[in-house]
C-alpha cells in the first residue's frame, strides 16, 4: 500500500528528532568517540552498527536518518552501552527516540528493512524534483508580481538579555541581495515583527563603529552591505503592518538591502520561563532564488533543546511563551522542501566553507559585542524557497 503524505511527514520529523539526539550523544561521548573505529572500540559495539550511527547523524533529512539507523535491537544496544557516558537528560531523550522509532516500524512496516524499502520507493516515484517545482513557482510569481530577489540571507543571534534575564536578546541581520522590480510592481517594503516604536522617525544608519543598545528595540540599515542611496530612498513606514517603505534608487537596476534588528523583549528566556518552543523564522514576501538562514543560539539554551526545521503557510503570529511546536503541524506544508540543518561545534566551520558570509557574520557579532565561541550554530539553505511561505529554525525545550 505504501506510505501516505501524512505518515511521510511524521516519519520525516521523527528522523530529524533522532538525528538531533544522536548529535547530542556524540558530543557528550567526545573525545573518546570521534570516528567509527573509536566508537567500536570504546563502546565494544559492532563496527557495522557504529557506521550506521555515524551515517544517521550525518544524513541530510529525516527519511535518510531512519534508513541509515541500525535495527531496533541494535539501536537499543547502542543506548545501553552509551548510558554510563552521557547525561541523564540525554539518555532519556535517546530512550524516547528509540521508543518512537520502534513504534513507527511496528505501525508502518513489517521490519526496519521494509520501512527502508517503502521510503526508497516513495522518493524514487516523485518527478519532477521538488527543486524544479519550487523553481516553477518562483518564475511564475516573479512574472505575476514584477518583483524578485536573488538571495535572502538571514542571521539570528539568540543570547540571554543581560539587563533582563527573563528575555532573550535577539539580534537579526536580514540581507536581501539583487532586488529587482518593474515600475508597475509594489514598492520594496521591509517588514518586522516587533510592535512599532512610538518615537520612530526613520531607520538608523549602522556603520562598523555602531554598537548595540541592549535593552532597546532598534532597526537600522547596514551601510556597507546596502546599495548606495538606500538610506535616502527610505520613504515611510506603516504602523498597521510594521513595514518600512523604500522608493527606487535612481539609475539602479537592482538593489541590495541589509538591515539589523535588535529585539530585547520579544522572546522569553526558556531557561527561566516555561516556554516550550523558541522560534526564528523568515517569511518569503517576494519571490527569491535562494534562502540562507543561520541561527546562533547560546550553548546553555542549545544544551536543553532539540532543533527542528519546517516550512509553513504564511506567517502565523503566536503570543510569546505560548508557541508549541506540536500545534504548528496544521500550517506545515505537506510537500515541504528538503531542509538541511547543520549543527556546528564552532560557527567558524560554516564560515570557512562560505567565505561570502564571513564578513557579514563578523560584522553582526561585532555590533552585538558577542563572542562566537559562546554559541552553537545551525544553518538552512534552500534553493527557490516557496513564495508566501515561512521557513523556521526552532528549538523545542526540555520540560
Amino acid at each position: 500500500m505504501g506510505l501516505n503524505q501524512l505518515t511521510s511527514s511524521e516519519l520525516m520529523r521523527l528522523g530529524e528528532r533522532i538525528k538531533s539526539v544522536l548529535k547530542l550523544v556524540l558530543t557528550e561521548l567526545s573525545p573518546h568517540v570521534h570516528s567509527i573505529n573509536s566508537m567500536t572500540q570504546f563502546l565494544s559495539y559492532h563496527r557495522s552498527n557504529s557506521q550506521r550511527i555515524f551515517n544517521a547523524q550525518k544524513s541530510t533529512d529525516g527519511h535518510q536518518v531512519l534508513c541509515a539507523l541500525p535495527g531496533v535491537k541494535a539501536f537499543e544496544e547502542f543506548i545501553d552501552k552509551s548510558k554510563p557516558y552521557i547525561s541523564t537528560v540525554t539518555y532519556e531523550k535517546l530512550s524516547k527516540a528509540h521508543l518512537l522509532y520502534a513504534q513507527a516500524i511496528a505501525c508502518h512496516a513489517t521490519s526496519h528493512a521494509d520501512l527502508k524499502r517503502q521510503l526508497d520507493a516513495m522518493h524514487t516515484k516523485h518527478a519532477p524534483s521538488k527543486s524544479d517545482n519550487r523553481a516553477q513557482v518562483y518564475y511564475a510569481a516573479k512574472s505575476l508580481l514584477g518583483f524578485s530577489v536573488e538571495h535572502v540571507c538571514c542571521s539570528y543571534i539568540l543570547s540571554v538579555n543581560q539587563t533582563n534575564p527573563n528575555f532573550l536578546q535577539e539580534v537579526a541581520m536580514i540581507s536581501k541581495l539583487g532586488i529587482s522590480r518593474t515600475q508597475e510592481a509594489a514598492p520594496f517594503v521591509q517588514f518586522y515583527s516587533h510592535p512599532h516604536p512610538s518615537d520612530f522617525n526613520k531607520p538608523a544608519l549602522i556603520t562598523h563603529a555602531s554598537r548595540i543598545i541592549p535593552n532597546e528595540f532598534s532597526m537600522g540599515i547596514v551601510e556597507r552591505y546596502s546599495s548606495s542611496g538606500l538610506y535616502d530612498a527610505y520613504s515611510s513606514y506603516s504602523v498597521s503592518n510594521s513595514g518600512m517603505v523604500f522608493d527606487d534608487i535612481p539609475n539602479n537596476d537592482t538593489t541590495d538591502a541589509t538591515f539589523i534588528f535588535n529585539n530585547p523583549d520579544e522572546l522569553v528566556n526558556p531557561l527561566t520561563h516555561s516556554s516550550q518552543c523558541t522560534s526564528t523564522s523568515i517569511s518569503i514576501k517576494n519571490p527569491a532564488k535562494k534562502l540562507t538562514l543561520l541561527v546562533f543560539v547560546d550553548k546553555k539554551i542549545n544544551a536543553t533543546s532539540n532543533v527542528k526545521v519546517g516550512c509553513y503557510h504564511g506567517n502565523q503570529k503566536v503570543d510569546e511563551g505560548k508557541l508549541n511546536a506540536a500545534d504548528m503541524w496544521t500550517e506545515r506544508l505537506p510537500d515541504f522542501p528538503q531542509l538541511q540543518v547543520v549543527s556546528l561545534e564552532s560557527p567558524q566551520n560554516y564560515i570557512t566553507e562560505h567565505p561570502e558570509l564571513a564578513e557579514k557574520i563578523g560584522f553582526l557579532l561585532n555590533y552585538s559585542e558577542l563572542d562566537d565561541t559562546h554559541f552553537a550554530c545551525y544553518a538552512m539553505e534552500v534553493e527557490f524557497p516557496i513564495w508566501s511561505s515561512t521557513y523556521r529554525i526552532y528549538f523545542e525545550h526540555s520540560e
